[in-house]
């Protein structure tokens, strides 16, 4: 789940990055341009996540299953149940969504050099359900006989990369070829004049990534270039393509892409406010929830070439773009190599870094890998030893859960009571050999 793992590396749907430092303060513009760099790297990531169909679909996909287990153990009838807790196909679809995120992230694992000998495009074999039975896919054939299949992790990696290089000329390191320049080298296969203009296949990965599959949607337009069925002028002119082309919804009606966006973002915001119901508490997390949808939406609708303004600005601390970026929506939760240490970058003067708005997201991931992976222990210990208030313990490696009978409840153990969840233990489903 973790990407960019050489020099940092990003949580997709949980709003958390880490960089490869121990520069104490992390304040950006006083950071070594490298740090800075890899900083920036994972707030492109940050920025996907929020501003991509891909992204809300995988957020979508995360929030769905977590409340799909929790209200299963609700429901049960016994104290324990097993982790991991192991998802089934239903009605609900909550299978199948997250088996389509899982498929259409494609292959992100780091390849030096690679050269394309073909592309093919397979159908995946999805389990049994009643609403789909196969996905289309991306395989790309290279010339020492290995493969990779092509998706939204790798043209997450290569568009990141790419403003990397083009915002920050003398802060970035040389990343492996594959994932960092997958999009590149793809679309240098089907024509090597378009790829040329680094810009064009900016826009291109971003709006693949507008999406529910980037890696056909990727391939399927510069098939079309190569065959002559399409010709872009400019960067501009890619975003115009997507903006006017027509897409349609599972019911079979037609939409434009920034409606799909919009009904999309509709449904996980109500998903992640959902997280959180205690009125006294939530202000500040709501407000960080609007504040991001707000951008975006502004971002869409009416400032669609911003991407290609970042990336025309070749100095990365004066760039206006992304400073305009962290002063409207702050920025995810960040740490470094320093143990214990989080930062963040608060929205506006309202709120200061005391305010918990992102921070959730840390406790709910510690929660939904416990649920899905049999996670145990709590990856918060060393936050916990620099709260005053919190209360780590030896339960916090063994059974962090057990935590809710204490007086002062950290955040694991707040969130698994305000969930309902105090009089349920989970145990570690048996291995079979």
């Amino acid at each position: 789940m973790k990407r960019h793992k050489l020099l940092g590396y990003y949580v997709p749907a949980f709003f958390e990055m880490h960089i490869d430092t121990e520069n104490e303060d992390m304040i950006i513009n006083q950071m070594p341009i490298e740090d800075a760099t890899v900083l920036f790297h994972e707030y492109i990531h940050f920025l996907q996540d929020i501003s991509s169909y891909y992204g809300l679909s995988r957020i979508y996909a995360y929030s769905e299953y977590l409340h799909k287990m929790i209200c299963e153990i609700c429901n049960m009838s016994q104290a324990g149940f097993q982790i991991p807790m192991t998802l089934l196909h239903s009605n609900d679809n909550v299978k199948l969504n997250n088996d389509l995120i899982r498929l259409t992230e494609g292959d992100v694992g780091n390849k030096a050099t690679f050269s394309i000998t073909d592309i093919k495009t397979p159908e995946d074999k999805l389990e049994e359900n009643v609403h789909l039975q196969t996905i289309p896919s991306v395989m790309l054939e290279f010339s020492d006989d290995d493969i990779a299949t092509f998706g939204a992790g790798a043209i997450s990696e290569s568009m990141a990369y790419l403003l990397e290089r083009l915002c920050s000329p003398n802060g970035y390191k040389t990343s492996p070829e594959y994932p960092y320049m997958a999009a590149e080298k793809v679309a240098s296969f089907y024509d090597e004049e378009f790829a040329k203009d680094k810009l064009k296949i900016l826009a291109l990965c971003d709006m693949s990534l507008m999406s529910s599959n980037p890696g056909t949607c990727f391939v399927r337009v510069m098939k079309s270039i190569e065959n002559e069925e399409l010709s872009f002028a400019s960067p501009e002119a890619v975003y115009d393509y997507f903006y006017e082309s027509k897409t349609v919804k599972a019911t079979g009606e037609e939409t434009s892409l920034i409606d799909a966006f919009i009904t999309l973002q509709n449904t996980v915001v109500q998903c992640l406010k959902s997280y959180l119901n205690i009125e006294e508490i939530n202000k500040a997390y709501y407000t960080w929830i609007d504040s991001i949808t707000n951008f975006v939406i502004d971002w869409r609708q009416n400032n669609k070439y911003f991407l290609l303004t970042m990336a025309r600005h070749n100095e990365l601390f004066s760039n206006g773009c992304f400073g305009y970026c962290i002063k409207k929506i702050g920025t995810p939760l960040m740490s470094n190599n320093i143990p214990g240490r989080y930062f963040k970058i608060p929205i506006d003067e309202e709120y200061t870094e005391s305010d918990m708005d992102v921070e959730y997201f840390k406790t709910i991931y510690q929660i939904e890998a416990l649920l899905s992976k049999g996670k145990v222990s709590c990856d918060m210990y060393d936050w916990c030893c620099n709260s005053p208030s919190s209360t780590p313990n030896d339960l916090c490696k063994t059974s962090p859960w057990l935590k809710v009978s204490e007086e002062e409840l950290c955040p694991y153990a707040f969130l698994w009571k305000h969930w309902g969840l105090s009089k349920y233990k989970p145990y570690k489903r048996l291995q079979i050999r």
